[in-house]
């Protein structure tokens, strides 16, 4: 278990929650690249998240947040992760504050 998710296990554990797994997701979007989503919540389903590890390396836990349509996971205002049904698609914050999409048309992939 790396470090610095030690802290929030002792404290989850202290209060009598757990994490929950949900569905592991293997989206490729834009025709070659990946992106995996883990989706999990707490065992009360006070919180729901999803855990992605993006084509570039990079790895980001991002807590359900308020949507119309569909699933909306968002952090810190700079990174949203959106999917509907079987689709998804990742929007950041550039520097000069307007939204843009980086990865587009993420379909799901079949396991196996």
């Amino acid at each position: 278990m790396p470090f610095h998710a030690l802290p929030g296990s002792l404290l989850l554990g202290l209060i009598g929650l757990s994490v929950v797994p949900g569905e592991v997701v293997r989206y490729r979007c834009g025709g070659s690249q990946i992106i995996e989503a883990h989706y999990g919540s707490l065992s009360d389903q006070s919180l729901a998240f999803v855990r992605l590890r993006l084509p570039d390396g990079r790895r980001l836990t991002l807590p359900q947040v308020a949507s119309a349509s569909g699933a909306r996971y968002s952090a810190d205002h700079a990174v949203t992760w959106w999917s509907r049904g079987n689709s998804g698609f990742l929007q950041e914050r550039g520097d000069n504050g307007e939204w843009r999409i980086t990865l587009d048309a993420c379909d799901a992939q079949s396991p196996g």
